[in-house]
């Protein structure tokens, strides 16, 4: 399952695990860039097995949304919390509606398709949760006083749900990009030193699968690179650098 499937990453995420032929299941907020995720996965001959709009920050439409997929499809091996947004304004401009829009899409999501998800995983002890931070996720940034407290919260949750998830064989990890990449989010925070710089992002999508098959007991709660981990192939050299706070 991957959520914020319709463009950027999770779109390239979607199409690179469908084309492995992963039984992929797509949320978005927008039915639009879901229909055209499957459209272009059908040209592809990669077809996503099932896409879905939701709003992942609502409890009430993930449970939904959760119950519907569970009963078709029974369980989910492998959760991708991608769905994110940003605000770029520093804490004084930026209003409490947009502080809350940001934390409900970037945080809270991750807690409730988590919540929804772990019974499952836990009664298969089986399952593996990704969680795509960013350098906003260890340190701060000026302008992101939503964005940088979501990703913060979200390394915080990664680390909790592999302790927690431990004894039934349920892993957790974090993700961050790694190298700059072209999304639509990254088209307001990158300049343009920065964007000739960038890949795409099914060129950071490998590593996602790099995870789904190598991540157990020893790596749960870690943060890794995705760029290093499509480059190498290897766990163990898709570790995350420690970055100091600032």
């Amino acid at each position: 399952m991957v959520t914020g499937a319709g463009s950027g990453l999770g779109r390239g995420v979607a199409l690179h695990l469908a084309g492995l032929g992963a039984r992929v299941i797509a949320l978005s907020l927008l039915p639009e860039e879901l229909e055209s995720l499957a459209s272009e996965g059908e040209a592809l001959g990669t077809p996503i097995t099932a896409a879905l709009p939701v709003d992942v920050g609502d409890a009430a439409q993930v449970h939904n949304a959760i119950a519907e997929i569970l009963e078709r499809f029974h369980h989910v091996d492998v959760l991708i919390n991608n769905a994110g947004i940003i605000v770029l304004k520093p804490v004084e401009e930026m209003s409490v509606q947009e502080w809350d829009r940001v934390m409900a899409t970037n945080l809270r999501s991750v807690f409730l398709l988590s919540h929804e998800l772990v019974p499952s995983m836990k009664g298969r002890s089986k399952g593996l949760i990704v969680n795509v931070s960013s350098q906003s996720g260890v340190k701060g940034f000026v302008g992101e006083a939503g964005y940088c407290p979501s990703k913060h919260g979200v390394e915080g949750l990664t680390k909790t749900l592999a302790l927690e998830l431990a004894p039934w064989n349920v892993f957790a990890v974090s993700v961050i990009p790694g190298a700059f990449m072209r999304t639509a989010m990254s088209l307001i925070t990158l300049g343009p030193e920065q964007q000739a710089q960038w890949h795409e992002p099914t060129d950071l999508a490998p590593g996602f699968a790099v995870l789904a098959r190598q991540v157990g007991a020893a790596q749960s709660g870690r943060r890794f690179d995705l760029w290093q981990l499509s480059k190498s192939g290897s766990i163990a050299q898709g570790l995350a650098a420690a970055v100091r706070e600032q």
